[in-house]
């Protein structure tokens, strides 16, 4: 396959993960604004900050707003990351591969985009904010369906999972960084019902609100869910998880190819890690272990690139 044709699927992948990533940020920090006084406005400026978008917003709005950061998030064109900046620009990379996609996931991707638009040309009122967030997240449920469904299970299926993965491994890194201090065990002291309260919106961030609840009975302490987030190799958004579907695609992606990778021997060595120490315990230092895993997740990409001569986009 041509680099460019690899890079357009793994990205294509990427942004369409992200916008869903981002759509159910919003959906569990609305759910926490509406308990509280001032509006959850911690909640929104960490979203605004974890997408890199502070300068933008700061830029372009003297106040931080449920308004103003809805609007920002979900279809701001000066915004880089913004939902329907990045599902354009998955169409877009879809568009370059058009004939290697299945007529059902070029659909999929297609009227997600058109969706998108049309449900976000004009200012988005709060009464709707629910219906416009559930239907960015069925759009990415849709293409995964028909990917799964409808594609050979060949390179081009690899690239594109390969494309999920990475930016799923991210995000749960990057929403588990800015609620670290919260995954702490003298976090059931410090803060009481307010902890519980931002445990269960980092769980409903990663759409494990209800898996862990399962599993667990409802008892909600720092070192379940942190365990759970972490290690869980049931959770589709655990690092474990990510890791282990990473590898084996970069394994499909060796076997057809008939050559090593560097990507696949780092991205075995951070699985093999993972698989290996199973629970959180006194000998992880959490905020290290997340920073150094962004890191490697963030190198891993490069490494990918550099083995199938992606463009970076």
């Amino acid at each position: 396959m041509l680099g460019r044709h690899g890079d357009s699927l793994f990205w294509m992948a990427r942004y369409l993960e992200r916008s869903e990533n981002i759509a159910r940020r919003i959906q569990a920090a609305f759910h926490y604004a509406l308990s509280k006084e001032d509006d959850g406005k911690d909640e929104w400026t960490t979203i605004i900050s974890d997408t890199g978008s502070g300068c933008t917003f700061s830029q372009k709005y003297d106040e931080t707003t449920v308004t103003n950061v809805i609007n920002f998030l979900l279809r701001d064109r000066d915004n880089l990351n913004s939902i329907l900046s990045l599902v354009y620009k998955a169409r877009q990379n879809g568009r370059s591969v058009r004939t290697a996609l299945t007529q059902e996931v070029w659909l999929s991707l297609n009227e997600s985009w058109i969706a998108c638009e049309t449900a976000l040309k004009r200012p988005t009122n709060i009464r709707d904010l629910p219906a416009v967030l559930e239907g960015i997240v069925r759009g990415s449920s849709l293409f995964r369906g028909a990917l799964y469904g409808t594609m050979l299970h060949n390179d081009i299926f690899n690239f594109l999972r390969l494309g999920t993965y990475i930016e799923r491994a991210d995000n749960t890194l990057r929403i588990m960084d800015s609620k670290y201090y919260q995954l702490l065990p003298t976090a059931r002291v410090i803060g009481g019902s307010e902890d519980q309260s931002q445990w269960e919106v980092m769980l409903r961030s990663l759409a494990a609100w209800r898996s862990f609840n399962w599993l667990k009975k409802g008892r909600l302490d720092p070192i379940s869910v942190a365990n759970f987030l972490i290690f869980d190799e049931r959770m589709p958004r655990s690092i474990h998880f990510c890791y282990k579907e990473i590898k084996l695609n970069l394994e499909d992606l060796s076997n057809s190819y008939c050559s090593d990778y560097d990507s696949l021997n780092a991205a075995s060595q951070i699985w093999t890690a993972l698989h290996h120490s199973n629970s959180v315990d006194k000998r992880i230092k959490l905020r290290e272990f997340i920073a150094d895993h962004i890191v490697k997740n963030n190198l891993l990409s490069l490494t990918i690139a550099s083995d199938f001569n992606l463009c970076k986009q």
